[in-house]
């Protein structure tokens, strides 16, 4: 459930709402939403934000996401959110009364030659869950955060991920990386240390050991975005090899 006071209500009748578009499931769990081939997901935008998160999955242009909107109006949404767009893929949410809410920074390094990691890395597990995302709201502001739903989901964003720790020596985590692995280009999903724990190298640890597992699935390049004023990150990327690429990310907003 969301936590503000006024949070959308629930749906049980996917029948009742917006007659122009399908909607399969009940809010505030994920839904998807469907105009004949087009097809769409959203879900809260995480458990401290109450927007809506909304994904095109299938063709869909201006009218399509203006269809999603309202629907999501109707189960009580105050706002909607994109996924980060590069330009090439604004230009349908723009005509859908989409504003520019916030800008990411997306870089790029080549797996070639990648040093060890300082810290044990290993594999985390069902257990760990709970514990990263404590480490994840920890880390990163409200509208930032990632709740249970968009761990899972970027975990499952590519055809192979793998969800990796650094553990305290008394026990816990100190930080953690989800990656995933496509055909040629990787994707480093989310990264988070401890705020107690940063300025260790835990950080650096986990981006080498996320790089040398994407090498191993056969991967050419790891991609990765921050957000522009994140400096601490910026410089880590930088340090390790990563090169900003010229068309940055943008988040864009509706309100509804």
């Amino acid at each position: 459930m969301l936590l503000d006071s006024g949070a959308p209500r629930r749906v049980d009748t996917i029948a009742a709402v917006n007659t122009r578009v399908r909607v399969e499931g009940n809010w505030p769990e994920p839904i998807t939403l469907r105009k004949g081939w087009a097809r769409a997901e959203s879900r809260p935008w995480n458990e401290v934000v109450p927007m809506a998160h909304l994904r095109l999955c299938r063709g869909g242009g201006p009218s399509f996401i203006d269809d999603c909107v309202d629907a999501l109006g109707e189960v009580g949404v105050t706002g909607v959110l994109s996924p980060p767009l590069p330009p090439s893929a604004q230009k349908s949410w723009r005509d859908a009364s989409f504003d520019r809410h916030a800008d990411l920074a997306l870089f790029r390094r080549e797996l070639d030659r990648i040093p060890p990691p300082g810290h044990l890395v290993v594999a985390g597990t069902e257990e760990d869950l709970d514990e990263a995302l404590r480490i994840d709201a920890a880390a990163f502001d409200d509208f930032w955060q990632f709740d249970r739903r968009a761990l899972v989901e970027a975990m499952a964003a590519t055809p192979r991920s793998v969800f990796q720790v650094v553990r305290h020596p008394s026990g816990g985590l100190a930080g953690f990386a989800v990656s995933g692995a496509g055909t040629t280009i990787a994707y480093l999903q989310r990264l988070a240390v401890d705020p107690e724990s940063q300025g260790s190298g835990i950080g650096r640890s986990l981006v080498r050991s996320s790089a040398r597992w994407a090498k191993r699935e056969g991967a050419h390049a790891l991609i990765l975005n921050t957000q522009l004023d994140n400096a601490p990150a910026i410089g880590l990327y930088h340090s390790e090899g990563f090169a900003v690429l010229d068309e940055p990310l943008a988040v864009l907003k509706r309100a509804v």
